[in-house]
């Protein structure tokens, strides 16, 4: 469970009564510099028929437990006994030895949600079996690369908070996760060269460039250019210098600017035929009290409108959920997720490193309190860091084309209000066919630091609906934005292969 707006049977009265979501310089003047922003360029190979790890394909199905190369606490105030719990899986099909090869960061949405969900849910090293047995995602986006989850804000899956307060807002929810992050490269000094990518969807849409921006100053702070920044915040003044690097960052079905996206959520229904012209009225009713309530600062009353245009929108449209219109349950409704992260065998492998034995700490994939507490900041915007960002390193925005909710028109309207150097660059380019196999998997449009990618037959969580297609479109994003290789984006795999990796989920959906 990844999303902002699970709408809660609460908001059904309001309803029916109603009715009866780094270096120095800027990219203009890096652009003539792009070395600068290259980070590797070591040759690229998408096949490989041996794995460099026990992930790999050769080995057994199925297994009891996870089989992370580190896991434990990372601390985020030791004096409060605050701590966020992380998984960390080295790359399968990398060498260990590359300096230079990516690791992606991934971070769950709610606000509130695990990522530990996504690690066995959307594009971790596994899957959950109904006898709680794990399967290999052979779409993983740990193929490649190293990749890290990490349980936050505080307050969610198994991370601790001691006496310290969940934090309110996107600001500190950055300062907590940047120090977890600080403690991780710290006790891992021979990763710290190598390039962080900072990756999530649907609410993530403003955690990720939350925290990226965060890292931006801060290392803008330590290298005598934070002035250069259009739009920075207040950080403490005890905030040090990154130990580590950001090579760029990417958000799928992202809710990141609340005012933009929900001006177009009658428009995107109605397109989708979910409701007709007499319903989209009430809808866009709806959606300019919405917006009014942001413009006028009033953000609880401003999200309890959001859910509630969401909830008419579904129950018009006999959706069980908006995320992917085609599914005839919620995404997670036969999830054995959380089942399998309270299990007492798990339990005994993370004990040692503090997670109670028992059932002491009770595991869940969204935590109510943190969505609480986090209630006042969900339409607050975090688009202008964005703006910031795409001036430092590449940006991936990416959309499943079925999401009512947070898709592809929702992201095509804040992103082109977008203020940033690149602008008027990216309004006139071509937005072109992405192809795997030669049949058309997405459609790609890229600018300078920009790349946008909407794909075919995918809803609300991409990796999970197509993990073959959430991987390929990962790494080739990767490998020429971040990394600097030169190829073409098309992709051509085996039909052994595609077959090995169909979706795990098919019997969901509706067609």
């Amino acid at each position: 469970m990844a999303l902002r707006c699970i709408v809660s049977i609460c908001v059904l009265p309001i309803l029916l009564y109603f009715v009866c979501g780094l270096p120095g310089l800027p990219c203009d003047a890096a652009r003539a510099d792009k070395e600068k922003l290259v980070i590797g360029t070591k040759n690229f190979h998408r096949y490989k028929t041996a794995a460099a790890s026990s992930l790999g394909k050769g080995a057994k199905k199925n297994l009891t437990l996870p089989e992370p190369t580190s896991y434990g606490y990372l601390d985020v105030n030791a004096e409060k006994g605050s701590a966020m719990y992380y998984m960390y899986y080295e790359a399968q099909e990398a060498s260990p030895d590359d300096d230079d090869v990516p690791i992606v960061l991934w971070l769950q949405g709610g606000p509130g949600c695990s990522s530990f969900f996504g690690m066995l849910y959307i594009n971790g090293p596994y899957f959950v079996n109904d006898d709680l047995t794990l399967r290999r995602n052979l779409g993983t986006w740990n193929r490649i690369y190293g990749m890290l989850f990490i349980e936050q804000p505080i307050g969610v899956g198994f991370s601790k908070r001691g006496t310290a307060a969940i934090p309110d807002n996107e600001l500190n929810v950055a300062w907590d996760l940047y120090r977890a992050l600080q403690s991780f490269f710290r006790n891992n000094p021979h990763l710290q060269s190598r390039p962080l990518i900072i990756t999530g969807e649907s609410y993530a849409g403003k955690y990720v460039p939350s925290i990226s921006h965060f890292i931006l100053q801060a290392t803008a702070r330590a290298n005598g250019f934070e002035e250069r920044l259009r739009h920075p915040r207040k950080l403490s003044d005890n905030v040090e210098a990154p130990v580590f690097q950001l090579g760029g960052l990417a958000v799928g079905n992202g809710f990141t600017d609340a005012e933009t996206q929900t001006a177009v959520q009658a428009q995107v229904a109605w397109g989708m035929g979910l409701i007709d012209s007499v319903q989209r009225k009430l809808a866009e009713q709806m959606q300019e009290q919405v917006i009014e309530l942001v413009r006028s600062r009033e953000w609880r009353a401003a999200r309890n409108m959001s859910d509630v245009l969401l909830a008419y929108i579904a129950t018009s449209g006999g959706s069980a959920t908006l995320e992917d219109v085609r599914r005839n349950t919620g995404y997670d409704s036969r999830s054995q997720v959380d089942a399998y992260l309270n299990s007492p065998h798990l339990r005994e492998l993370l004990a040692p490193s503090g997670v109670p034995p028992t059932s002491a700490l009770s595991w869940e994939s969204c935590s109510a309190e943190v969505d609480h507490i986090m209630g006042h900041d969900v339409m607050k915007s975090v688009k202008n860091l964005v703006a910031d960002l795409l001036d430092y390193m590449p940006v991936l925005l990416y959309q499943g084309q079925w999401d009512a909710e947070c898709g592809v028109g929702s992201n095509d309207a804040w992103i082109h209000t977008l203020q940033w150097h690149g602008h008027g660059g990216f309004t006139a380019a071509r937005r072109e066919f992405w192809r795997v196999n030669g049949r058309i998997a997405g459609y790609w449009k890229s600018y300078s630091t920009l790349d946008v990618l909407v794909l075919r037959n995918t809803g609300h969580m991409v990796p999970h609906d197509n993990p073959l297609i959430g991987q390929l479109m990962l790494e080739r994003w990767v490998e020429i934005a971040v990394r600097g290789l030169s190829y073409d984006r098309d992709a051509h795999v085996t039909p052994e292969e595609e077959a090995e990796y169909a979706n795990p989920d098919q019997a969901e959906h509706s067609t």
